[in-house]
């Protein structure tokens, strides 16, 4: 399923570039995330466990394990989803990175959109 590796490939490539750069204290990172603080760094931690989450399931897809990648979907995008909309109000509209975790959002949620139309994404025994 092409929406799902591409998924799981924007969280790898974007969730493993920010926290490098963050890592570097990029002026840009100092822009839209602030200065450095822990919580910064605890956000870069959580940005590097997601980048590990669709790495694993982009393993399991490329030895044939569709399964696992739809089960790591159907439990990682729903919470990317509503981490990235609370952003909104959050932080507001006008931040670079509210705009592109909407646009991530949106990626997201036609993914599991796309699984559940094709009945990959079920609880077996109901």
């Amino acid at each position: 399923m092409v929406l799902l590796t591409l998924s799981h490939l924007v969280n790898v490539i974007v969730v493993t570039v920010i926290p490098a750069l963050i890592a570097r204290d990029v002026p840009a990172m100092t822009a839209c995330y602030g200065v450095d603080s822990a919580a910064r760094r605890i956000l870069a931690c959580l940005y590097a466990t997601i980048a590990m989450a669709s790495a694993v399931a982009l393993i399991g897809q490329a030895s044939g394990n569709t399964t696992l990648s739809i089960a790591i979907a159907g439990v990682l995008f729903p919470m990317q989803i509503a981490y990235k909309l609370m952003t909104i109000p959050a932080v507001g509209w006008r931040n670079p990175v509210v705009k592109s975790n909407l646009a991530i959002a949106l990626l997201h949620t036609a993914t599991l959109a796309a699984i559940l139309h094709e009945g990959l994404l079920y609880a077996p025994g109901e």
